[in-house]
């Protein structure tokens, strides 16, 4: 409030004189009441001094370009400025909390994208694991299938088996 009110007395003293006591002293009260409650309400209390702050700025800003540059009478210089200085004030707020809202769930959705894709492939190799415990001659290279069956044609033929079934078995697994 005293912030306010010094403001306040500063601007208004040089043309109304004593008069800008009477004006200042509402105004402020009623400035400083309005501002801590908008502050509070509107940001953590980490960010309480920043944003009042900033408020503060902005409704000094808009009061001098009100009264002083474009002249307007001072009790709707200070009514003025201080609508456009909190609603400028709460505008930003609020469009910083909904792009940092924003970022955060494009950033969940990222962040949970990768973790089903890397999910789905674990899967996947874990499903061809099984798969190749399950059927291992399915996943033998093509040349280990060859070697293999030179291998039993030889056997056969060591054995005296002239059984063309047993080959045509061993041939059909190969393929």
């Amino acid at each position: 409030m005293l912030a306010y009110f010094c403001f306040l007395e500063q601007l208004l003293v040089s043309n109304l004189g004593p008069r800008a006591l009477a004006i200042s002293l509402p105004f402020s009260c009623v400035l400083g009441l309005l501002s801590s409650m908008i502050a509070s309400t509107m940001v953590s209390k980490s960010y309480l001094w920043a944003y009042a702050s900033f408020q503060f700025a902005i409704v000094i800003l808009f009061a001098h370009i009100f009264y002083s540059i474009l002249n307007v009478n001072e009790i709707l210089s200070v009514l003025l400025s201080s609508f456009t200085g909190f609603g400028i004030a709460i505008s930003i707020n609020s469009l910083l909390a909904e792009y940092l809202r924003w970022r955060a769930t494009r950033h969940l959705g990222s962040s949970r994208e990768h973790i089903n894709g890397s999910v789905q492939q674990q899967q996947q190799q874990h499903e061809h694991q099984q798969h190749h415990r399950h059927h291992p001659d399915q996943y033998q290279p093509h040349h280990i299938y060859h070697h293999q069956l030179q291998q039993q044609s030889m056997e056969n033929l060591a054995m005296g088996s002239t059984d063309d079934t047993r080959h045509q078995e061993t041939r059909m697994q190969i393929t």
